[in-house]
């Protein structure tokens, strides 16, 4: 960090009625529930913990609109000034990849300001956030005690789901066969999805046939069945 820290800015995020409608499958049940309940969070605050690509930005925003809360980064907080967290004007706050690994004393400080301010506070990180810094100790022992809500690993039909979403930011439109099979038979993780339809766009057919989507896991090593 500079001594002086760099600027810190804050989004309000505003979800748009048009867009995709949130995935409410199975993975993300327990997730979407306790954000919907946040106003009786344990000392109004939730960690959200999910793998990487599992939707924890999506859900944070959508938290964000419905709370009317500031939405910062891990990254922003590691090198914004002190003082400035400690004089934002936020009735709630909502801090993505919180484990950012130089995010500890900036973190601790948005937690100050938020308990001192009662502003509910959601956070995100990839494992359970006990585990997220050693230092400072106080830090260390509230991540500790904070509530958990974990997006689950992917099932069957949450896959399918997903790998429909990613096709359409490509501009793809999938036919349900190809989105059953690929879903069917793609390895079972959150990265594999953006992976699978990242290949799509590159193989001839763009799977619209099953022959198209055989090739599409054989380019990227996995078993067509």
């Amino acid at each position: 960090m500079t001594p002086t820290g760099a600027q810190l800015f804050l989004d309000f995020p505003r979800i748009d009625p048009d867009q995709r409608p949130l995935i409410k499958t199975g993975p993300y049940v327990a997730a979407v529930g306790a954000l919907q309940r946040w106003k009786h969070w344990p000392g109004l605050q939730l960690a959200l913990v999910g793998a990487p690509f599992a939707g924890k930005t999506r859900l944070l925003r959508m938290w964000a609109s419905d709370a009317n809360a500031a939405l910062v980064t891990g990254e922003a907080l590691a090198h914004a000034a002190m003082g400035e967290i400690a004089q934002l004007s936020v009735s709630a706050l909502a801090i993505d990849d919180a484990d950012h690994p130089e995010a500890a004393v900036g973190l601790l400080a948005a937690l100050n300001l938020c308990r001192e301010r009662n502003a509910a506070v959601l956070l995100s990180g990839r494992t359970d956030p006990a585990g997220w810094f050693a230092n400072p100790p106080d830090l260390r022992s509230r991540l500790a005690a904070m509530p958990v809500a974990r997006i689950e690993e992917p099932d069957d039909e949450t896959i399918a789901f997903r790998l429909r979403e990613e096709c359409v930011l490509r501009h793809l439109i999938l036919p349900d066969e190809s989105v059953a099979y690929l879903s069917s038979r793609m390895e079972r993780s959150w990265t594999t999805v953006g992976r699978v339809a990242d290949q799509i766009e590159r193989t001839p057919g763009r799977a619209e046939s099953l022959r198209s989507a055989r090739a599409v896991l054989l380019g990227l090593g996995m078993d067509p069945g």
